[in-house]
């Protein structure tokens, strides 16, 4: 087995890690504090082509596979997980467009995406829950050639902000009865609620969608009725919850890296306080984990670069997400530890560091979740 990245691999990690340490770094407490979405930013990072890096280039991508952009995705994290989530959430409709569209709608609406002129937003998650489809209630009916929606969506990110969303909605009953669509900016009966305050990813925007009597033509419905379950399990694996892993590995990186500094410049006893056993296992336990959650992460990127769906490679995927989000939970809450009440101040970073770890848990299904599909594969 060969473990080494590719020379392609360690470039783009090398660039994207230079990006964000001049771009994001020195940006990241004042985001977080003012909860702005800087589109500046957001264009800059689309300009790196990180968007459309798992696309075609026929559509504009740039293709390097699901490890570059998990690489990608963690180094961005690293210094500002707001664009990690950025990064993770984006594609997601681009990705069901991709692999369920007809031909018109992948050259209509990816290639702007990719290339920052528009954001995309995907909607599936309602108040009834994200992790069970099947109790979608948004309904799509058919008027002649149209179909009128009504309904809503919740805890959907970019969707402020999002001038084409991706969403699924119901227009039958049972697991075929859901459908995925297209809707822009601007349609009438269709707008972004109230925009959620979140502990973290603050400088992303999150906020509810609204259907009320929204009318899109046939031609925005993605597929065939009845594909919108396959299109939304198939994108939220292979997209949502792999993109979710590399922001929880960015994350434990950010507060791994920030508390060995710290304990080697602070001092205790005459001694920087790294020298102390108890301050030495944490970071001993810190580096251990991610580690293991790095290596599990890569796995489930590489397997999908290898022709691997993300039906086939569920557990694979489940424990990447499950376990990288615990880490980022466990590391910023140890670095919260070595900082002692410093790691209570802005300025040191921690806090935000665990606020943004605490997100991933639940964001593309908690961690509960993520037990039961590891559990129901490995008992078949």
């Amino acid at each position: 087995m060969n473990f080494s990245l590719t020379p392609e691999q360690e470039l783009l990690r090398n660039a994207m890690r230079e990006f964000a340490e001049k771009e994001l770094m020195q940006k990241a407490l004042e985001l977080d504090e003012k909860g702005e979405f800087p589109r500046e930013i957001v264009k800059k990072i689309c300009d790196l082509g990180l968007l459309g890096i798992v696309i075609p280039s026929e559509y504009g991508g740039s293709p390097m596979g699901h490890l570059a952009r998990m690489i990608s995705i963690e180094e961005i994290s690293r210094a500002c997980a707001s664009f990690g989530l950025f990064l993770q959430a984006s594609p997601l409709g681009l990705w069901a467009i991709l692999h369920f569209g007809t031909e018109e709608q992948k050259k209509k609406y990816i290639p702007p995406v990719v290339r920052g002129e528009k954001i995309m937003c995907m909607g599936v998650t309602e108040a009834s829950g994200g992790s069970d489809p099947l109790s979608i209630t948004t309904r799509a009916k058919t008027q002649g050639n149209e179909y009128v929606i009504n309904g809503g969506k919740c805890f959907i990110s970019n969707a402020s902000v999002a001038d084409i969303c991706v969403f699924i909605a119901r227009t039958g009953e049972g697991p075929n009865g859901l459908s995925t669509f297209i809707v822009e900016k601007g349609t009438e009966g269709f707008e972004a609620g109230m925009r959620e305050k979140h502990a973290g990813f603050r400088a992303m925007e999150v906020a509810e969608l609204r259907f009320s009597n929204c009318r899109i033509p046939k031609a925005n419905l993605v597929g065939k009725e009845g594909d919108g379950l396959k299109a939304s399990l198939a994108t939220i694996s292979e997209i949502g919850r792999t993109g979710c892993t590399g922001v929880a590995l960015g994350v434990a990186e950010a507060a791994y890296e920030t508390a060995l500094k710290f304990a080697k410049e602070r001092t205790l006893y005459g001694k920087p306080i790294s020298q102390l056993q108890a301050v030495q296992f944490m970071l001993a336990d810190m580096t251990m984990e991610i580690e293991a959650a790095k290596w599990l992460a890569y796995h489930s990127a590489w397997l999908l670069d290898n022709g691997k769906s993300g039906k086939e490679i569920q557990k694979e995927i489940a424990t990447a997400k499950a376990y990288s989000s615990e880490v980022a939970r466990n590391a910023a809450t140890k670095a919260m530890q070595i900082h002692g009440a410093c790691g209570t101040l802005p300025e040191f970073h921690i806090i935000r560091y665990l606020r943004d770890a605490l997100e991933t848990i639940a964001a593309g299904g908690t961690s509960e979740i993520m037990r039961v599909i590891i559990g129901r594969e490995i008992t078949k």
